[in-house]
């Protein structure tokens, strides 16, 4: 017999640290700010009316500053409204989590396909400064333009980011507001009105707002969900 005794290792279990007043009250404070930018970006585009791309690099280069804002606020969207998607998404699947579940999948390939958009904003702002080509630069932007790849992004937002926010206001029906719920389910479709059929600008502005205002109430609602029925 061995003189010698073996002892069980201690396993020392941690608490795992509970993160999820964090993550909501993160999520709060996100879900506003992307679509507020897009109302702000689209309010002050200086390129709102022109019709190709000389008329877009013209218009640039006359209000230099309201396009480098235009591409700040075009950044902030881009890293915040996937997340802020994502939230409002989460807070629908409460009641409606089949149709919340599409509705975050066709908002995430509408934002994730509206790089090209912010690279066209980068680079008119860019060819609008003295110095360039204007010439060469409008013949580089038009077939970057015209890449397929460009194409299919821009397709995929135009679309989706119409039915992905009637898809979202309708899921969320029930949990904010009724008129915050009307709010978003009308204003991509107004946006469009806006922007394609009557080209009036403040109107194209108002309604990313109403976007902005269905969010803010999504953030409330956020706000106002305990830990356990915003995650488990």
């Amino acid at each position: 017999m061995s003189i010698y005794t073996e002892t069980a290792p201690t396993i020392v279990r941690s608490t795992p640290r509970d993160t999820r007043r964090f993550r909501r009250l993160l999520a709060a404070a996100l879900l506003p700010v992307p679509p507020l930018a897009v109302a702000i970006l689209r309010l002050i585009w200086p390129a709102f009316d022109a019709t190709d791309t000389a008329g877009v690099i013209a218009a640039v280069a006359e209000h230099p500053a309201a396009q480098e804002a235009v591409v700040w606020l075009g950044t902030v969207m881009a890293l915040t409204m996937v997340p802020a998607v994502l939230a409002a998404s989460r807070l629908a699947r409460r009641r409606r989590p089949v149709l919340a579940m599409l509705a975050a999948g066709v908002n995430l390939v509408a934002y994730l396909g509206a790089g090209p958009l912010l690279a066209g904003d980068l680079l008119t702002l860019v060819a609008a400064r003295p110095g360039y080509d204007r010439a060469t630069l409008v013949s580089f932007i038009d077939a970057v333009s015209a890449h397929p790849t460009g194409g299919l992004g821009i397709g995929a937002f135009v679309l989706g980011h119409i039915v992905g926010m009637i898809l979202l206001g309708a899921a969320l029906w029930g949990t904010i507001p009724r008129w915050a719920s009307v709010a978003l389910i009308v204003s991509q479709p107004l946006h469009f009105v806006a922007f394609v059929v009557l080209g009036i600008q403040p109107l194209d502005a108002a309604a990313w707002l109403l976007s902005a205002i269905g969010f803010a109430a999504c953030s409330v609602a956020v706000m106002r969900t305990p830990n356990e029925a915003w995650d488990l």
